[in-house]
C-alpha cells in the first residue's frame, strides 16, 4: 500500500487507471448555514476557474433547492410546536 496512506483511512480508486486518489472531504449540508457556505465555495470556485460556469450553476441550483427543503422543514417544525402550544392552552 502507498506509504502516504494511513491505516484504516478511506481511499478512492480511479476505476480507469487503478490509482489511489485522495478521498474527497465530506461536505456537511444539514443546515441552511452549511448550504450557504457551500454555495459561497462553489461561487468562488467558478470565479477562479476551478469549476466550469455551467457546472457551478447546476450545483448552485441544487444547493438552492436543498436550502428551500431545509427551510421548509424548519418552518414545519416551528408550526407544529406552535400548534401544540395553542392546543395545550385551549385544554
Amino acid at each position: 500500500m502507498n506509504n502516504d496512506l494511513k491505516e484504516n483511512q478511506p481511499v478512492t480508486i480511479d476505476g480507469a487507471s487503478l490509482h489511489v486518489l485522495p478521498t474527497p472531504q465530506v461536505i456537511h449540508l444539514k443546515t441552511a448555514d452549511d448550504v450557504r457556505l457551500e454555495m459561497a465555495k462553489v461561487y468562488r470556485d467558478m470565479r477562479q476557474g476551478r469549476v466550469e460556469m455551467a457546472d457551478g450553476t447546476k450545483l448552485a441550483y441544487v444547493l438552492g433547492q436543498l436550502n428551500k427543503a431545509i427551510e421548509t422543514g424548519i418552518i414545519e417544525a416551528r408550526m407544529e410546536a406552535l400548534e401544540r402550544t395553542l392546543k395545550g392552552r385551549k385544554a
